[in-house]
């Protein structure tokens, strides 16, 4: 019986080809293709996630060396539970400061607007320009003729007395 043999790999070219070598040399290119990935995944990560994971990870250490225990003495407690804002806190509006709830919308800045039923502002690229066609202007005139004949018809029938 014949032993078995090594089985002989060769490229286009007809040359030998070392296997063990491609695969060692395919190995690093996985390794090196997954350390590219791995390093585009830390940037993919944003700025302020990575800062808040190092900012838990130092306060896990200084609460690696305080006392199991917390004491009413614990100004770092005291601290945070004074910061906590609670839904249901009838003293909270007089103890903290005010805080602006995000960024504001533009408001309308320029001549006065005229009136409407709704007592709705204009948007804040409102040009100034009325381009109605005159009927809430009749609809107040109107509701102002209505009071003021009520309130003369009143004062006639008063001024008898």
């Amino acid at each position: 019986m014949v032993a078995a043999q090594e089985t002989v790999y060769r490229d286009v070219s007809g040359r030998r080809i070392d296997t063990k070598a491609e695969k060692a040399e395919a190995a690093r290119r996985k390794r090196e293709r997954e350390e590219r990935e791995a390093k585009k995944m830390e940037w993919g990560k944003g700025l302020v996630q990575r800062e808040e994971a190092e900012e838990r990870k130092r306060e896990m250490e200084r609460l690696r060396t305080k006392e199991f225990a917390r004491t009413v003495e614990d100004v770092d407690l005291n601290r945070e539970q004074k910061e906590q804002m609670r839904w249901n806190d009838p003293a909270a509006g007089f103890l903290t400061k005010k805080s602006s709830k995000g960024p504001r919308k533009p408001e309308y800045t320029g001549p006065p607007p005229p009136p409407n039923r709704f007592g709705i502002k204009p948007g804040y690229r409102w040009d100034g320009v009325d381009r109605g066609n005159g009927f809430e202007n009749k609809l107040f005139q109107r509701q102002n003729e209505r009071k003021r004949f009520g309130q003369e018809s009143y004062s006639w029938s008063v001024d008898d007395m």
